[in-house]
């Protein structure tokens, strides 16, 4: 029951830490998103002021070539032509490039912002791996402690023999099947086998068994007797 207990108490502070752990990571991918969705945005407004100025430019330049046309003596119809031709061609070149850079801007803002939420999973990963591996870790010496450092498994091994691998049997036919049993239980009857003041038929018998095995080894082997299936 103990051994459950602990176990319990593990599982739980790792759930918790792997809850954390995931609202840490899908919080950095949002504000990830956020920086990617800002740049993408700052970048189509500086586009859109370009293609905006450019095309003032162009048209004053037009209208500078138009008058300075006039003055030169050209035809009034001819020069407002060619200003017109020459701000539409300006304005055209100029879109051209302000799209261009706002194509470049965007590739190289989206790139980041994947390498980015990309270094945050990878982050993110790494401590998930961290916490199961503390967890595990704390579990061992938890159950370490609360045995004794015993090693119910290998404990076990001598018993199985007479009572089956998932203690589902009755040793030499005529003990009762412990499988089922919750770990005080298990605990009990082994140490009054080895008192000597516990058991019917298998009394002699189970206390040669149990003689050699400490208050740890008993307190191991039935914590995992307890938790066969």
């Amino acid at each position: 029951m103990k051994k459950t207990f602990i176990y319990s108490l593990v599982v739980a502070a790792f759930l918790v830490g792997c809850g954390d752990s995931a609202k840490e990571a899908a919080s950095a991918a949002a504000d990830k998103a956020k920086e990617a969705t800002s740049s993408v945005t700052d970048t189509v407004k500086e586009a859109a002021s370009n293609v905006a100025s450019k095309t003032v430019d162009a048209a004053k330049s037009a209208a500078t070539g138009a008058v300075e046309a006039v003055k030169e003596g050209k035809d009034v119809a001819t020069a407002a032509k060619d200003a017109v031709a020459k701000t539409a061609s300006d304005a055209v070149e100029a879109t051209k490039e302000a799209a261009s850079s706002a194509v470049d801007t965007a590739k190289e803002a989206a790139s980041t912002a994947v390498e980015k939420t990309v270094d945050t999973a990878k982050e993110a990963t790494s401590s998930a791996k961290e916490a199961v591996a503390g967890a595990a870790a704390t579990a061992t010496t938890a159950v370490a402690a609360a045995t004794g450092g015993a090693d119910g498994a290998a404990v076990f091994k001598k018993c199985a023999a007479c009572h089956g691998a998932k203690a589902e049997k009755k040793a030499l036919g005529a003990s009762q099947v412990i499988g089922g049993w919750d770990a005080t239980k298990i605990e009990d009857a082994l140490k009054g086998y080895k008192a000597g003041t516990y058991g019917g038929a298998m009394k002699g018998v189970m206390k040669g068994q149990v003689g050699s095995l400490s208050d740890a080894d008993i307190k191991a082997v039935a914590g995992y007797i307890s938790g066969l299936k």
